[in-house]
């Protein structure tokens, strides 16, 4: 169970160009799976920080090399200057961040999922009477219906189909040719 979660937090921090903590370096001189892991990725990270060696093939003194090598110093230069701008406290503003958010959640979570809490005094409960006549008309008022009551979604639809007609009233008259709807319209008319 310990070794894949090993080889992941390898991976992950050979992934953010980061140092292996003590504990995991121990862990990898103990085992060689863990080592064989460790090198494996120390040796794939010098294969992408060295320079392509296609670059060479073209001539010193071309504008396509000037281009290239002004580009590749550029890049270096902006990496170079991200990783001296990082504060060392960063690291654990970030983590104090992240606590703080995370009491926050779970005082949120307290008083969201508190199933203690007081019922209310008797003062101030609600009563409920059982009493069948209270009940009687107003049953009977919410059920009548209005005369002038109309169902909304059978007004949604002619609302849409209103749209819809004035849409293709609108493609109709600018973009077909009038000599074809004087044609239609004579033709329907007659």
């Amino acid at each position: 169970m310990k070794k894949p979660l090993y080889k992941i937090l390898i991976n992950w921090y050979q992934a953010s160009d980061k140092p292996l903590p003590k504990w995991l370096e121990q862990a990898c001189q103990k085992d060689e799976t863990l080592a064989n892991e460790r090198d494996f990725g120390d040796e794939l990270t010098l294969v992408l920080k060295k320079r392509p060696n296609d670059s060479m093939s073209i001539a010193e003194d071309s504008m396509a090399s000037r281009v290239l090598r002004q580009i590749t110093e550029e890049d270096y230069l902006a990496e170079q200057e991200r990783t001296n701008g990082v504060s060392v406290w960063a690291g654990w503003i970030r983590s104090a961040g992240m606590a703080a958010a995370a009491l926050a959640l779970t005082v949120v979570a307290y008083q969201f999922l508190n199933t203690d809490r007081e019922l209310p005094n008797e003062e101030n409960a609600i009563t409920v009477v059982a009493n069948g006549q209270a009940t009687d008309g107003i049953a009977d008022d919410l059920l009548t219906v209005s005369e002038d009551w109309k169902n909304p979604l059978d007004q949604e639809i002619e609302y849409i189909v209103s749209d819809a007609k004035g849409a293709l009233g609108f493609l109709a008259t600018n973009f077909v040719p009038s000599s074809y709807l004087k044609k239609s319209n004579g033709e329907n008319g007659a």
